[in-house]
């Protein structure tokens, strides 16, 4: 009886012995590798607001239904994409793509001024309205960039006509395959890039 005793005295000093040396990882509180990234304006064209270029009023930007999940997207087919889940946007992408476009348009000198659609509430006056749709936004296994927008301009009035209008794929836009903060430059990129062929339509749409 006493030498059962001593065996499980032994055992139970040995499983406490495990619990408290694997007990240290464990416990330990693990850092969130989780990482956060916006979009940016380049602002390598900045030229300076136009006074007398048309007022915009910028519709909120839509996005095909897969693009708005949190996480990154890396394409890796034509039916499998993969979402980053430690790598997430710091902000609704459709704001994020609609906050480049504005600050690139005023840049760009294309308009005096963007208006979000919460000012309309106030009745501003406004020239053109702008509708964009955003069909593609990411990076590929392969280090491509897939970005393509829809874009509409209308004018002002109870009887609005399209004033120009486009089909935008961003091109020679590449990331290094592995860093999401590559990728969200190149992102970025081309968000300013579709700035400028909407840039080119206000310009064209007031001649």
């Amino acid at each position: 009886m006493k030498a059962h005793s001593n065996i499980s005295l032994s055992l139970l000093l040995s499983v406490v012995s495990l619990w408290s040396l694997s007990g240290c990882s464990l416990w330990q509180a693990q850092s969130d590798p989780t990482r956060f990234f916006v979009l940016s304006a380049p602002g390598s064209v900045a030229v300076g607001t136009a006074t007398n270029g048309p007022v915009v009023h910028l519709r909120p930007v839509e996005l095909a239904s897969y693009i708005k999940a949190k996480p990154m997207i890396v394409r890796r087919g034509d039916n499998e994409i993969e979402f980053r889940e430690y790598a997430r946007w710091g902000e609704p992408l459709e704001l994020g793509i609609g906050r480049v476009l504005r600050e690139e348009l005023l840049a760009r000198g294309a308009a005096s001024a963007v208006l979000s659609t919460g000012l309309r509430a106030f009745n501003v006056d406004y020239t053109y309205e702008l509708s964009v749709r955003v069909l593609a936004c990411e990076g590929t296994a392969d280090g491509g960039v897939q970005f393509r927008a829809v874009w509409e301009l209308s004018s002002a009035g109870a009887a609005p006509k399209v004033a120009a209008h486009g089909d935008f794929h961003a091109e020679g836009l590449r990331w290094d395959g592995k860093n999401e903060a590559s990728l969200a430059a190149q992102l970025s990129r081309a968000a300013s890039d579709l700035s400028g062929e909407i840039a080119t339509g206000l310009a064209n749409a007031g001649k």
